[in-house]
């Protein structure tokens, strides 16, 4: 259950990571920089991301106690 878990959490990571670099492709776009919708979108990913990271973190220690 604890190893589902961890690719789970992998697999959000994942996903995340290509959602905030095809974003930053956006924002590097003159025209994009200032849409605050793209900002918004990329600044609450970057915090669940890192939310994200730290939850894998905690179920990948787990699940080292456990094996």
């Amino acid at each position: 259950k604890a190893e589902k878990a961890v690719k789970a959490s992998e697999q959000k990571i994942e996903q995340m990571e290509a959602r905030l670099k095809e974003l930053d492709n956006l924002l590097m776009v003159p025209e994009n920089a200032s849409d605050m919708t793209l900002v918004t979108e990329y600044t609450s990913t970057k915090k669940a991301l890192d939310e994200e990271v730290e939850r894998w973190e905690q179920l990948s220690e787990e699940l080292e106690s456990v094996s």
